[in-house]
């Protein structure tokens, strides 16, 4: 299914496939639909849960996380554009996996799956050239992000980013969670990707 696109609906934001949901934002909150969505193949199946039952379902699994990181994701720079029912859903949407130090993340020339944000700890990211590999970048903040290149321009990773210190605790999203949630500061990662150091600019520093 997707939102339809067109003048008489508004712009298609998002496409979901096998799996996906929707609708749970106007349930939780008492809220108006928020987007309009069409069937887009020539069959779909459908599972529907209705209100009551879906309630005590995110009761019982989404308090505890929402809580958890719903507080300091507000906080975050990048995401202080997103509105509450849409951090809401991020913070839903967050897997969190601790990394030793010195253990890789992401690997430089590898496709990218997701998308990362650092919640406790510390991790560098490294780019290897003709010259050896050099470190570009650390991460230090909680909130501080990486992975969104390879996701917004489809292509491999352009760094290896590797825990360091004592180890990190990070946070991530699928790709398609990150095209869904984060869809409307997506702009705003764009306009950033030009900000990250380049391989030559510390060679001529070496």
């Amino acid at each position: 299914a997707a939102a339809e696109e067109g003048s008489a609906r508004g712009a298609k934001v998002v496409s979901l496939g096998p799996g996906a949901l929707f609708g749970e934002l106007a349930l939780m909150y008492s809220a108006p639909r928020a987007a309009t969505v069409t069937i887009t193949s020539e069959e779909c199946r459908l599972w529907q849960l209705d209100r009551e039952p879906f309630k005590m379902l995110l009761a019982k699994n989404g308090q505890k996380q929402y809580e958890t990181y719903e507080g300091w994701l507000s906080e975050v720079e990048i995401l202080k554009s997103l509105n509450k029912y849409e951090l809401s859903r991020l913070s839903e949407l967050l897997e969190s996996t601790p990394y030793d130090a010195g253990e890789e993340i992401i690997v430089q020339g590898e496709p990218g799956d997701k998308f990362y944000m650092l919640e406790d700890g510390a991790c560098a990211a490294f780019i290897t050239g003709e010259e050896g590999e050099r470190k570009v970048k650390e991460y230090r903040r909680r909130g501080d992000y990486f992975g969104e290149i390879a996701l917004l321009r489809d292509e491999p990773r352009k760094a290896t980013v590797r825990a360091t210190d004592e180890g990190a605790l990070v946070l991530w999203v699928s790709p398609e969670d990150f095209a869904s949630v984060l869809g409307p500061i997506q702009d705003i990662l764009k306009k950033d990707l030009d900000k990250y150091p380049q391989y030559a600019d510390f060679l001529k520093e070496s």
